[in-house]
């Protein structure tokens, strides 16, 4: 992967960020109720897109570099939620400030600001469901930023990794689309950091549904996809056929 498909990625996601308003508000209805349905759409919308990348905020800039790739060898369009999306704590913020902070103490009310983040992380799980759903494939970057291994036991601290790990094994597959889902395997893990947070919580993985992918099947598919044997030919269900995958 070159520089240029840096640029590509940060040009790709500078586009998709500038589709959204900026000015994001809670949605209300009447009697100054908070519109759920409506403020999920305004804050996470759906894009389209052929891949939907999971990965740890860690590797932010390995996601872009890998989704400029994508674009320029296969024509592709990579989700990445925490550049399109934006961060959910603004959004929770911004309800916090209205319904849970109080100004006469200056503190926030722990028994509120407990329903709010309920509210809030429940849309982002609901529209990552359904941006999982709307894409064809799944990939996942393996790196000790995202998973690490103590004991033979796959193990992240990352709840949105455990969600959408979780949810790819659950989803069921669109109508439309008989595609499986795949993995990409990142072969250049990165050094582990520690937050020196006190307060941490680790879940249990499983990977064994996904489907490894190397850099060297990232080469082949490329290969094979500017092939002008396959020029009429899907880059995924090349990528399918290379890997095995069945359509059934």
């Amino acid at each position: 992967m070159s520089s240029i498909d840096k640029l590509t990625g940060k040009n790709l996601f500078n586009n998709y960020k500038s589709k959204i308003n900026e000015n994001l508000r809670v949605k209300f209805k009447k009697d100054e109720i908070i519109d759920g349905s409506a403020t999920q759409k305004e804050w996470f919308p759906q894009i389209e897109c052929d891949i939907f990348l999971s990965h740890s905020h860690k590797d932010i800039e390995k996601a872009k570099h890998f989704a400029g790739w994508v674009k320029n060898k296969l024509d592709l369009k990579v989700f990445i939620d925490s550049i399109i999306w934006g961060n959910v704590n603004e959004l929770l913020k911004e309800i916090d400030n209205e319904y849970c902070y109080d100004k006469k103490k200056k503190t926030y009310s722990y028994e509120k600001r407990n329903i709010t983040t309920s509210h809030a992380h429940m849309m982002l799980i609901n529209a990552i469901s359904e941006m999982m759903h709307k894409t064809e494939c799944l990939m996942f970057f393996e790196t000790l930023n995202s998973i690490s291994i103590k004991k033979a036991i796959h193990e992240t601290e990352s709840p949105w990794i455990y969600s959408e790990l979780f949810l790819s094994k659950i989803l069921k597959q669109n109508n439309n689309i008989t595609r499986k889902k795949t993995m990409l395997f990142s072969e250049q893990i990165r050094k582990s950091y520690d937050l020196n947070e006190n307060f941490k919580i680790t879940y249990e993985t499983d990977t064994s549904h996904l489907i490894e992918l190397s850099s060297m099947d990232l080469k082949n598919w490329n290969n094979l996809s500017n092939n002008v044997e396959n020029k009429n030919s899907h880059p995924l269900d090349i990528l399918y056929i290379m890997k095995n995958i069945s359509n059934d």
